[in-house]
């Protein structure tokens, strides 16, 4: 299928992939305030931000609820701050590359495949641990990210990856790829399937106004430390602090413990 972006060329690198569709990049290496603490372990974090919801046409996010599609994080931090001096630059530029995966995956593939490349050499040149986080404003399985018939995971065996979800069925992956870490989401609906992933030694993030230490009956941990969840070992409760966004936050809003 040709991309409706009113481009007909093959990619051929990353210069030439910027010029055609007129942003800088797919993703980052971290270059985010959330993913350059990784910087501080030895670590960097390839992360990856989409049009979340179905704010491109396209819907990325099917496990959402009504209050996380309402509340959602991408309306916070650098894209609220940069709308301010910008305009809304930060929004269109995520809209076109989720446009880009679905109407034209084998360029958007390329694309990505080289970012994280450029990642990896970087990494080994700093003697750093290299981890990708390609969902931060989108729920996509990686076994949807494919080029030449091998998802992403496949392609890169090596490398880390890591993802938060709200989709019950996406932790079947954790016994396929080695490479591949989860952390089950809290909605405020769905505790009952929580316990069931603590109880399988499967992490869950919970959002609240404050982050205690014990949330029931479960440890809890500072999520906001550092993004790795793969380095949690242990089934806890990774306790993330409610972001503000331009929609007020509410009593009767269950996803965040208040």
């Amino acid at each position: 299928m040709k991309s409706k972006l009113n481009h007909m060329n093959e990619f051929k690198n990353l210069t030439q992939a910027r010029r055609l569709m007129g942003f800088s990049y797919l993703g980052s290496v971290s270059e985010t305030v959330k993913h350059k603490k990784s910087i501080k372990y030895g670590e960097l974090t390839y992360s990856l931000y989409l049009a979340p919801a179905k704010t491109s046409g396209y819907e990325v996010c099917s496990g959402r609820t009504s209050e996380c599609t309402k509340f959602c994080m991408n309306e916070s931090g650098m894209n609220t701050m940069t709308q301010n001096i910008k305009g809304d630059v930060i929004n269109r530029s995520r809209i076109k590359k989720t446009r880009l995966f679905f109407e034209d995956p084998e360029f958007f593939m390329r694309w990505l495949i080289a970012e994280i490349q450029s990642g990896i050499t970087r990494a080994k040149k700093l003697g750093y641990f290299f981890s990708i986080r390609l969902n931060n404003t989108s729920d996509i399985s990686p076994e949807d990210f494919v080029y030449k018939g091998k998802n992403i995971l496949d392609i890169f065996p090596d490398i880390q990856f890591y993802d938060y979800t709200k989709i019950v069925d996406r932790v079947k992956l954790l016994n396929v790829y080695k490479n591949y870490d989860l952390t089950y989401s809290y909605t405020g609906y769905n505790w009952d399937i929580c316990q069931e992933m603590l109880n399988n030694n499967i992490r869950v993030a919970v959002v609240f106004k404050k982050v205690p230490k014990i949330f029931m009956g479960y440890k809890v941990i500072d999520g906001d430390l550092y993004d790795m969840r793969f380095h949690d070992n242990e089934p806890l409760i990774v306790g993330l602090i409610y972001k503000r966004v331009r929609v007020k936050l509410t009593p009767d809003i269950k996803f965040v413990i208040q």
